[in-house]
């Protein structure tokens, strides 16, 4: 004799209708607990570039003593950039060339604080520099330390290293390129007399060494390329990828009064196609 399941007397009676609300309520249950898990807050996996982004998430995470200071100690400061580079090397004049000068130098150059380190992967042996790109390289790099020596200003010094590093990276030879710039800038004869005697001294050498012991001291990481860049004279091996970014970067960090006005276009370039 074949088995019979059984009824369980309990849903004998039941409805299809009734039978399709249980359903529906053992379904909105276990997604209210579905959600309740994935929504549950974790102050742990918050990364640490967000931690000072919200005063609400600052104070329940307890980040807000270290938010007080950060805040504090940048407002309405100048975010410092500063560029370990190499007068020769193709990617620091694309660096220059593409991004420094023409976007950071003219978008955000009253909000920024650029150093220019012309000496990266150079090496002293026996008392003397050694560049990676040879003789020239080094001529050109003591040469670049004596003009951001002699045109002094914040930022000032640029125009006049991105030109040179434009006719470099077209070809042009250097003391060709040199005079070129001169004119084209209309930098004054005293500037130029000022910055041939650096050359030519003792001066420029230890502005070279004051170079090198600047590239060797950045901190906590090393740079093990060029170009390499400091975020508020931060060295990280991580953070370099932020050198294709860097308006994005600027406009998160500056902490003043007023944003930077191509903060604007950033923000419209990057809701761009949303919903």
């Amino acid at each position: 004799m074949p088995c019979k399941v059984e009824t369980d007397p309990h849903f004998a009676t039941e409805t299809p209708e009734t039978m399709r609300v249980i359903g529906l309520r053992l379904t909105f249950s276990a997604t209210a607990l579905i959600v309740a898990v994935a929504t549950e807050f974790n102050c742990n996996t918050v990364p640490p570039s967000l931690w000072c982004e919200s005063t609400k998430l600052a104070t329940k995470c307890g980040f807000q003593p270290l938010c007080d200071k950060y805040i504090r100690e940048t407002k309405n400061k100048r975010v410092k950039l500063a560029l370990l580079y190499e007068s020769l090397c193709n990617g620091c004049q694309n660096m220059i060339t593409k991004t420094l000068y023409p976007i950071v130098y003219k978008d955000f150059g009253a909000y920024v604080d650029i150093e220019l380190v012309p000496y990266g992967n150079a090496k002293i042996k026996n008392g003397t520099i050694e560049c990676q790109h040879g003789d020239e390289e080094c001529v050109i790099n003591r040469f670049e330390s004596c003009v951001i020596e002699t045109i002094t200003g914040i930022n000032a010094p640029l125009p006049y290293i991105y030109c040179l590093e434009k006719q470099l990276e077209a070809g042009t030879e250097f003391q060709d390129a040199v005079n070129k710039c001169y004119r084209t800038l209309k930098i004054d004869k005293e500037i130029q007399n000022a910055v041939s005697i650096c050359v030519v001294s003792g001066l420029g050498d230890r502005l070279q060494l004051e170079a090198a012991k600047r590239t060797e001291e950045i901190f906590p990481d090393k740079h093990d390329h060029v170009p390499w860049m400091l975020f508020n004279n931060v060295s990280l091996t991580r953070a370099q990828i932020i050198q294709d970014s860097l308006p994005s970067a600027i406009c998160q960090w500056f902490n003043g009064d007023k944003m930077p006005p191509a903060c604007e276009a950033e923000n419209a370039r990057s809701k761009k196609g949303i919903c």
